[in-house]
């Protein structure tokens, strides 16, 4: 218990400098043009009124400077801005991706889904809708390291995670907390729902298998579900709650057939 406290692990992030790739010249190019049109107009413009105003009789020549200098100033000067503009709005979109997203699975990671556990709870405790937690544990995770090898056992959590994800909805929150344990957090859903969802993700997981050289082994998996129709709209509480219930889940065993070993025909 106590997997839930919020503890980022330090990554030397600062030392990444972002590249300037070509897609970032692209865009500088195209930044560059559209300043320096706007910039050559306001010139032409200026230069017009100016003209108009002092009646100067060489305006074919100030209207010639007036195109020229921007022509020649602008492009050198917010071309490489821009470029370096492009690859940092780039590098900081991919930070955030990182900040967000288990690598392995490609789902929330375990700071963004408990930040957007406390804000759901903070929005249902506003509004009075229930919020229900299911924590799942790939059960048989070590049978699979021991017998496939890790790279099977990662080829399961990715397929527990496409499963999972295809049955919920796109207003429920899936992520990876740690090793083989996910939690998904469904708004708007009271007990007896989440129960029902916790039982078919239970059967649909008990039917998927992970391949080996010689054999395949059927996914199992322990569901603990925790809501705050019966437990208190507190974050921790609620964690303990769908924790307690997912070390009863976990005596219980996985469904039958979900930890036998079978060899493909």
């Amino acid at each position: 218990m106590g997997f839930w406290n919020q503890s980022l692990d330090e990554q030397n992030l600062q030392d990444m400098e972002p590249e300037v790739t070509s897609q970032d010249r692209l865009r500088g190019i195209t930044r560059a043009t559209q300043l320096t049109l706007l910039v050559l107009l306001v010139s032409v413009v200026v230069t017009v009124i100016s003209i108009l105003a002092t009646g100067e009789r060489n305006w074919l020549f100030a209207i010639g400077l007036s195109v020229l200098i921007p022509l020649l100033i602008m492009p050198a000067v917010i071309y490489p801005v821009s470029c370096i503009n492009a690859a940092l709005i780039r590098h900081n979109s991919y930070l955030q991706q990182l900040a967000r997203h288990d690598h392995l699975t490609g789902l929330y990671n375990r700071p963004y889904m408990l930040n957007m556990l406390e804000r759901e709870l903070a929005l249902s405790s506003r509004h009075d809708y229930p919020v229900s937690v299911l924590l799942i544990d790939l059960q048989n995770n070590r049978d699979i390291i021991d017998q496939l090898g890790r790279h099977a056992s990662d080829k399961a959590m990715q397929l527990l995670a496409r499963e999972v994800r295809a049955q919920i909805r796109e207003s429920d929150l899936f992520g990876r907390f740690e090793g083989a344990q996910f939690i998904l957090v469904l708004p708007h859903t009271g007990l007896r729902d989440a129960l029902r969802i916790s039982d078919n993700l239970r059967e649909r997981l008990a039917r998927q298998s992970v391949q080996g050289d010689v054999q395949q082994i059927t996914l199992g998996a322990s569901v603990g579900v925790a809501s705050t129709d019966t437990s208190s709209r507190t974050m921790q509480a609620l964690l303990n709650d769908a924790d307690y219930a997912l070390y009863n889940s976990r005596k219980q065993g996985p469904l039958p057939g979900a930890t036998d070993t079978q060899t493909p025909a």
